[in-house]
């Protein structure tokens, strides 16, 4: 559909338009498309003024009408050919796939002096860049954006029974719902790869307001020319998880970023507990302790395996009963322990986005100390998870008089018990004595 609706400006005169493809294979479709209307059938090939070149192997391919207008094909694997030319149009062949940077640092720019528009067909991959771009055309403001939304079976002419076309339902039954959600129904929230497959927006992004009573804690993903994320969690006395509040800034060191840290209006009552970081840079560790005046602990073990981290992670994120009722039908109360407030854009963008490496996909339950996931928008929840880690699987907000042993009034028996810092016992068994039991 790009190309065909891109055919129109080659009449035009002194137009420039390229099709900008993650690689030149991605990038051939829409030229193909365009070459068969003018090329082909037009039969403009046999004119000698049309200048052209049709090599995908070499990555050569363009068209030139004799009145200057001209169509390229770019791959944004090769970045120094993005710069410096004036374009009128510019189609980003499977943009999902692209680098945001692609777009903002070199195909943007290029539109802008000349007013120039810009296309971009995709099949959906989650809640990326693409996302919020495409979410633009839903905005009143945004007068100049515009965004569809087609499943395969709206093309009645290659389906026509629509959604009960039977291709459709064979290909329903046959692959995966992540993939059949994903590359024919054109939805967003769902792609293979995903690796936090129980994250929805509609059940895990909710408004948090700072509660003084609860712990508060900073978990840090170091960073200068990737963003530095540092995460303000609360964990409730039932350990719910609210990630509240995120810093989310490139290039500035670790001291410029405390410095804004502190800076920020703060909630009545607010306190810091501890903070956790990434032990790959204790430098950083003890710069941050000392500029925010608050521990700051970085165990390797936290970092080391990566499926751990994560398995904490969906632990939270799933659904569990409350032990209340919904109705007077017995209906049970199931909720996630996991919470997002919406200011938390970036947080919100990678818990929907993080994906697994294509070859890991298949064995992702077997990664354990190598990262399954591709290292692109993961620094809010490399942060996250290794605050997790630190404190659900190391104890590093526990220590001796954490622990409370009392005899019971009622049966005698000892008591042990792990008490949070808000006084409150959560966990709590029964000790059988037996004769000659030291402690």
């Amino acid at each position: 559909m790009a190309g065909v609706d891109r055919v129109p400006d080659m009449f035009v005169p002194d137009r420039l338009g390229w099709i900008v493809g993650p690689t030149y294979d991605l990038g051939e479709k829409e030229f193909r498309v365009m070459w068969n209307s003018l090329i082909v059938k037009l039969r403009l090939g046999l004119d000698k003024r049309v200048r052209k070149a049709y090599n995908k192997r070499q990555g050569d391919m363009w068209i030139e009408m004799p009145w200057g207008s001209r169509v390229e094909v770019r791959s944004a694997t090769q970045p120094e050919r993005l710069v410096g030319e004036k374009l009128d149009w510019a189609i980003m062949s499977e943009a999902a796939k692209h680098n945001k940077e692609t777009w903002e640092r070199f195909i943007r720019p290029s539109l802008a002096d000349r007013r120039g528009t810009a296309d971009f067909p995709t099949t959906p991959e989650g809640f990326n860049w693409y996302y919020d771009l495409w979410m633009l055309g839903h905005d009143p403001t945004f007068t100049n954006y515009e965004c569809w939304q087609f499943p395969s079976w709206e093309n009645t002419v290659i389906f026509p029974g629509g959604r009960q076309d039977p291709e459709i339902i064979e290909l329903e039954r046959t692959t995966s719902p992540e993939w059949f959600a994903q590359e024919i129904g054109a939805d967003f929230s769902a792609f293979v790869g995903k690796i936090f497959s129980e994250f929805n927006e509609t059940t895990h992004v909710r408004p948090h307001q700072f509660n003084p009573r609860w712990r508060n804690y900073i978990m840090w993903d170091w960073g200068y020319v990737r963003p530095c994320a540092a995460i303000e969690v609360q964990i409730d006395p039932m350990d719910n998880i609210y990630v509240w509040r995120e810093h989310y800034r490139s290039y500035l060191p670790i001291r410029e970023h405390c410095n804004v840290l502190k800076g920020r209006i703060q909630p009545e009552g607010y306190h810091l507990d501890l903070m956790f970081g990434d032990a790959a840079d204790p430098e950083a560790t003890d710069t941050a302790a000392t500029e925010m005046g608050i521990g700051c602990i970085s165990d390797p073990r936290a970092k080391e395996n990566w499926r751990e981290g994560i398995d904490v992670m969906k632990m939270f994120l799933r659904s569990h009963p409350t032990g209340r009722d919904l109705d007077e039908f017995g209906t049970p109360e199931i909720v996630p322990k996991f919470f997002i407030d919406p200011s938390c854009v970036n947080t919100i963008r990678e818990m929907g986005g993080y994906r697994a490496e294509d070859n890991n996909r298949s064995n992702l339950r077997e990664s354990s100390s190598t990262s399954a996931a591709v290292k692109l928008d993961d620094h809010c929840v490399d942060a996250i998870r290794y605050g997790l880690v630190h404190i659900y699987k190391l104890g590093a907000t526990y220590s001796l008089r954490d622990i409370l042993v009392s005899v019971s009034p009622t049966s005698g028996a000892l008591e042990r018990g792990l008490i949070n810092p808000s006084g409150d016992t959560f966990f709590r068994d029964e000790i059988s004595l037996t004769s000659g039991m030291e402690f």
